[in-house]
């Protein structure tokens, strides 16, 4: 905790009033350490004396936020167990089964993105297509639905999946990740 409170002194004695402020007004603690770091580099602070690490992961803090942000936003555990009608219980059941995605909240919790979610409960094929992913990180799956895929023209997975098309969804699922082999 220490450690935590002087690496944020001497990035706030480094940050101007406006990156501060900006800072302070996100919406998560840690969203707004993001941001700090994010902001600081570029002006020149040698913001790799906290870590030399820190820049890529506040990158990649940044990169998680945008993602949920694009994704409608998340549900808790239980937020997710009253859309589908279902007990927290079932709720984890279904995510340790890979049939919910959901992504790490950094608390021990999971959030589970809203993108996945409909009036009818679970996107239809959304279950067996998150089956068909190689890759197991949640945030790439997620990164993966949500962004324009090759062979697709400019619709998503996830917009594939919505137009009833969960042949394609499952093929371009277990595809990715194959050039890693």
């Amino acid at each position: 905790m220490k450690r935590s409170v002087r690496m944020l002194e001497r990035l706030s004695g480094c940050a101007s009033p406006e990156a501060l402020e900006t800072a302070l007004s996100a919406p998560t603690d840690i969203g707004g350490v993001a941001l700090l770091l994010s902001d600081l580099a570029p002006l020149g602070v040698d913001v790799s004396t906290v870590d030399p690490l820190v820049q890529a992961m506040a990158r990649g803090a940044a990169v998680k936020q945008e993602l949920l942000r694009a994704a409608g936003g998340a549900l808790s555990s239980s937020q997710a167990a009253d859309a589908l009608g279902i007990t927290r219980q079932a709720v984890d059941k279904r995510r340790r089964r890979r049939g919910l995605l959901a992504v790490p909240s950094g608390s021990g919790e999971y959030c589970y993105p809203a993108c996945q979610f409909g009036h009818d409960g679970v996107m239809p094929g959304l279950e067996e297509t998150l089956r068909a992913f190689q890759v197991r990180s949640p945030w790439t799956q997620l990164s993966v639905l949500l962004a324009p895929a090759p062979g697709l023209g400019s619709k998503t997975v996830l917009q594939v999946l919505q137009a009833g098309d969960i042949a394609t969804a499952l093929a371009v699922a277990a595809s990715f990740g194959e050039q890693a082999g």
